[in-house]
C-alpha cells in the first residue's frame, strides 16, 4: 500500500516538474562596462579584456597582455498576485519569492606578441534562476523552490584576417546544476499534499563562434553564434510524505532520474559608432531559437512523462550610449528589450519569464593608463508573467531585477 501511494506521486511529481527545463533566458550583462547601457554594441567589441566573453573575434584589436575582474549581486523583487484558485490551493501567494544572488565574472587575454593571433580564457555566469515561495502558496503543483545555474570556463582564439576583419572561437566548459521543489496533489483529501524534489547536474561542451568588421576608426560591427546548451541532469527524484498521510511522517522513496534541459542557441549582430571624441552610440539585435524546445522529456528507471513546451522564439534588441567626460570619467546609459517566450495558458511559476525590459546606468574612472575602474546598475523589469492554469491563476504584482556591479580592468 505505501509502495503504491507513492509511485503514484512519484509520476505526477514527473508531470509537474518536467516544466523547469523549459527556459531561462541567458544573462546580458557580465559585469563588465557595457552592462551600463543595457549590453548594447557589446558584441562590437570593448576596449579590455571583458571583450573576449561577448565575441572572441574582438580581441583581435587588443594589445599586450590584459585581466579583467567584476563582482556584484542581483536583488530580486518577486511577489505573485492570485485572481483565482480552488478551494484545496488555498490563496496564499507565495510571499517574497525571489532570492538574491552574488554575481562574478573575470577574463584574460593576450596577444602572443603577434600582429594577427590573440587569445584569452574568461569565467562566467551564463544562465540562472532562484525561487522560493512559501509552502502553502496556491501554486505550490507547480514550484515552491527553483535552483537553477548554468556557468562557463572559456578559452578564445582569435585570428586578424585583415586590418578590417578577425574572426574568433570560444570553447565553452559548462557546469549546470538544477534542483526544483514542489508539492504533488494530495493522496487523501483529508491529508496534506506530499513534497517532491528533483536536483542533478551536468557537464559539457558548447561554442560560440565570432566575427568583427572595422568599417573605420569610428565605427565597427560584431556578428557571433552562440550554439545550444542542453544539460541531462542525472540525479535524484524524491518524495516525502509529511506527517498524517496515510504513510507514517517521513516516509520518503528516492529513484534516480534524468532530466534535460535546452538554452537555445542565438545570433546576435551589434554595432559601435564614435560620434565624435565625447559621445558613442550602440546597437544590438538578436535571435534566439526557442522554438526549437519541442518537448521536455523527464524518466526515472520504470515511469517517464514529456510535455511540451509551447515556447517561441524571442528577440533582443538593445540600444545605449556613452559619454566621455574628460579623459578618466565616462558614463553610459541605455534600454534592452527582450521578447515574450510564452503565452500565459502555458507559463509557469518556476519560471515565469514574459517580456523583459532592462534600463541601465554606469560609470568608469581611468586611474592610469593600464588602470581602470567602473560599475553599473541596471533595473530589469520582468513583466506581469500571466499565468492561466485550470485551477489556479493571476500575475505578479511585483516582479523585478536590482543588478548591482563594479569591475577592474589592468593592462600590463
Amino acid at each position: 500500500m505505501k509502495k503504491s501511494i507513492l509511485g503514484c506521486a512519484v509520476a505526477v511529481a514527473l508531470v509537474n516538474s518536467v516544466n523547469v527545463s523549459a527556459g531561462g533566458l541567458w544573462l546580458n550583462q557580465h559585469g563588465d562596462f557595457s552592462g551600463g547601457r543595457a549590453g548594447a554594441g557589446a558584441e562590437a567589441g570593448l576596449d579590455d579584456a571583458a571583450s573576449i566573453m561577448h565575441n572572441p573575434a574582438s580581441s583581435a584589436r587588443l594589445k599586450g597582455d590584459q585581466l579583467f575582474a567584476s563582482g556584484g549581486a542581483a536583488i530580486p523583487d518577486i511577489k505573485f498576485d492570485v485572481q483565482y484558485t480552488s478551494p484545496s490551493l488555498g490563496t496564499g501567494n507565495g510571499g517574497d519569492a525571489g532570492q538574491a544572488a552574488p554575481l562574478g565574472s573575470a577574463a584574460y587575454f593576450h596577444d602572443f606578441q603577434s600582429d594577427r593571433w590573440s587569445a584569452g580564457v574568461y569565467f562566467l555566469g551564463l544562465a540562472g534562476a532562484g525561487l522560493d515561495y512559501d509552502d502553502n502558496w496556491a501554486g505550490r503543483y507547480q514550484a515552491t523552490k527553483v535552483d537553477l545555474l548554468l556557468a562557463a570556463l572559456v578559452p578564445t582564439l582569435a585570428y586578424k584576417v585583415s586590418d578590417r576583419l578577425s574572426l574568433g572561437i570560444a570553447v565553452q566548459y559548462w557546469y549546470s546544476d538544477l534542483n526544483t521543489h514542489l508539492d504533488t496533489p494530495r493522496i487523501n483529501q483529508d491529508r496534506e499534499d506530499l513534497r517532491a524534489s528533483i536536483n542533478g547536474d551536468d557537464t559539457g561542451f558548447s561554442f560560440k563562434l565570432g566575427s568583427m568588421y572595422e568599417l573605420t576608426d569610428r565605427t565597427r560591427f560584431g556578428l557571433i553564434y552562440q550554439s545550444e546548451i542542453k544539460p541531462e541532469y542525472g540525479g535524484d527524484l524524491k518524495l516525502v510524505a509529511p506527517g498524517g498521510q496515510l504513510v507514517p511522517p517521513g516516509s520518503e522513496v528516492e529513484v534516480a532520474a534524468k532530466s534535460e534541459l535546452t538554452f537555445a542557441e542565438y545570433v546576435r549582430f551589434a554595432m559601435h559608432h564614435d560620434l565624435d571624441e565625447q559621445w558613442s552610440v550602440n546597437l544590438t539585435i538578436g535571435w534566439e531559437n526557442w522554438s526549437q524546445l519541442g518537448e521536455v522529456p523527464l524518466s526515472t528507471s520504470n515511469r517517464g512523462g514529456a510535455i511540451p513546451t509551447k515556447w517561441r522564439d524571442t528577440y533582443h534588441y538593445a540600444w545605449g550610449a556613452e559619454y566621455r567626460l574628460d579623459k578618466r570619467w565616462a558614463f553610459t546609459s541605455g534600454v534592452a528589450y527582450d521578447t515574450n517566450p510564452v503565452d500565459k495558458e502555458d507559463r509557469n511559476a518556476q519560471l515565469p519569464v514574459d517580456r523583459q525590459i532592462t534600463y541601465a546606468f554606469g560609470t568608469r574612472y581611468t586611474i592610469s593608463d593600464t588602470l581602470n575602474v567602473g560599475g553599473y546598475i541596471n533595473y530589469i523589469d520582468l513583466g506581469k508573467s500571466r499565468i492561466a492554469a485550470e485551477n489556479f491563476g493571476g500575475q505578479y504584482q511585483n516582479n523585478g531585477l536590482l543588478v548591482l556591479a563594479a569591475n577592474v580592468s589592468w593592462a600590463f
